[in-house]
């Protein structure tokens, strides 16, 4: 008997694009077209891809880069997308242990996410693997090999999805920090939000970031808490620099100051948190924190989003506000304060007066009066 070890992914791309009034595998969207985008993704993480066309094949061929994946005609495209599911399992290999199953016009679905679905496939085998996002199941659903025959035979109406509600037994759900399982592009008007979609493609949402701190890499609670607080102040902060006209990322610090602490516990924990939003493919956030311990090289380099986070957590210890003198005593520490840890307290408490000095000549006030008057609710 033949050991299954390959996934795959089965790309539907052969339909009318009838609502849409373009052809939708070709859409550029950014430098990529939906095909070479949805490809990409997986391909990334080593699933063999098979590209179901049908309608317009020649063009959606020669229009396309992606040439790393197998290609299924599907000359009954004209019935409907359970046709194009069926040309598709038709093509499989006997070593694939699952498939996913994937529309042509959900294209911002991150490699990230592929990778959490094959992970909880190999530690739950024979499952039928759902990722979801905010209480609901998106795509791709990943499918053991086993059910192929039973698919091929199905006859009842509503195609694959009715076939699968006789296998919720089988289902499992994964939580992934990833909104856009939910987004197709489905007519003209869903083309601008795929835009700007694409690009906060690395900023993550406060959902976003919920999943990642509450299902993926759950926090202690006071670590929560910290980073809560910090949120509000750094919130505060941008509110006033966007009032006095300053252009400032608030969602990305937001994003930001909800994980700084990710990885706190962990040596060199700024940049353990930083590795890990890379990784799951929020890389500007990540970057954004990588530096909030210390900010060393602090300079007209050093966009507005990294002072705010790095003074925000300066502002709150524990889970609640203090000054800066407060921050940077050198007396009354659980640990000896030798001479040494005490000129690098001093020193490090002069580079962050420096640094509010800069944002309050910015805002026109105090940022105590700021943090202390800010009311998040």
């Amino acid at each position: 008997m033949m050991t299954q070890t390959r996934y795959a992914a089965i790309i539907l791309a052969a339909g009318f694009s009838s609502r849409m009034g373009q052809f939708k595998p070709l859409l550029q969207l950014g430098e990529q077209t939906l095909s070479d985008r949805v490809i990409s993704v997986f391909t990334r993480n080593n699933v063999d891809v098979f590209l179901v066309v049908g309608w317009k094949k020649e063009e959606l061929l020669s229009g396309i880069a992606s040439r790393n994946m197998t290609v299924v005609e599907n000359p009954d495209y004209e019935n409907g997308m359970f046709t194009s599911v069926f040309a598709g399992l038709r093509h499989l290999p006997p070593d694939c242990k699952s498939f996913f199953m994937m529309p042509v016009d959900i294209p911002l679905v991150r490699p990230a996410t592929i990778s959490l679905l094959l992970k909880e496939a190999k530690e739950h085998p024979g499952r039928i693997i759902y990722p979801c996002f905010g209480g609901h199941r998106g795509h791709p659903t990943l499918i053991p090999s086993r059910f192929i025959h039973d698919i091929l035979l199905w006859k009842e109406e509503g195609g694959l999805k009715t076939f699968l509600h006789s296998r919720r037994d089988l289902a499992r759900e994964v939580n992934v920090p990833d909104r856009n399982i939910l987004f197709d592009i489905d007519t003209p008007d869903d083309l601008p939000e795929a835009e700007e979609r694409l690009n906060k493609i690395d900023v993550s949402t406060k959902e976003e970031c919920e999943v990642i701190i509450d299902k993926l890499h759950p926090m202690p609670s006071l670590v929560r808490r910290h980073c809560e607080k910090v949120t509000d102040v750094a919130t505060a902060i941008c509110k006033r620099l966007q009032q006095r006209g300053q252009i400032v990322d608030l969602e990305m610090v937001r994003a930001a100051t909800m994980m700084h602490d990710l990885a706190k516990g962990m040596p060199n924990h700024a940049q353990q948190a930083c590795r890990m939003l890379h990784e799951m493919g929020f890389g500007r956030v990540g970057d954004l924190i990588a530096d909030h311990m210390e900010l060393k090289n602090a300079d007209d380099k050093t966009s507005l989003e990294e002072k705010i986070v790095y003074l925000a957590d300066k502002f709150v210890e524990e889970d609640h506000i203090v000054s800066l003198d407060e921050r940077y005593r050198t007396r009354d520490r659980s640990f000896i304060v030798t001479a040494e840890i005490k000129n690098k307290i001093l020193q490090r408490k002069a580079r962050t007066i420096i640094i509010k000095k800069e944002l309050e000549e910015l805002i026109g006030s105090s940022l105590e009066d700021i943090i202390l008057l800010y009311n998040p609710h």
